[in-house]
């Protein structure tokens, strides 16, 4: 099975762990390229951790971008939750 390692983080490269809307385009690249809401279902030993950002389709450089640098779901989720 193919996955990206960074950071201690593991990302199987599959449909349970890479999540892509590509009917709707976020943005654009400078080369016009669409990019895409992204969701990876990272793993950290026995936990599940959920990164977003924006990449281009199935483009495993974007995803290590969103990895290194993307929000991390859960906190968002929590604040989101505590303002309900």
């Amino acid at each position: 099975m193919s996955k990206i390692e960074v950071n201690g983080l593991i990302l199987p490269l599959n449909d349970a762990h890479v999540h892509q809307r590509r009917g709707v385009t976020a943005a654009r690249t400078e080369s016009g390229e669409p990019l895409h809401i992204t969701v990876l279902r990272c793993l950290d030993g026995r936990h599940t951790k959920t990164y977003c950002g924006l990449a281009r389709a199935d483009n495993s450089e974007d995803f290590v971008k969103i990895m290194e640098w993307g929000d991390k779901f859960e906190p968002i989720a929590d604040w989101f939750n505590t303002v309900q």
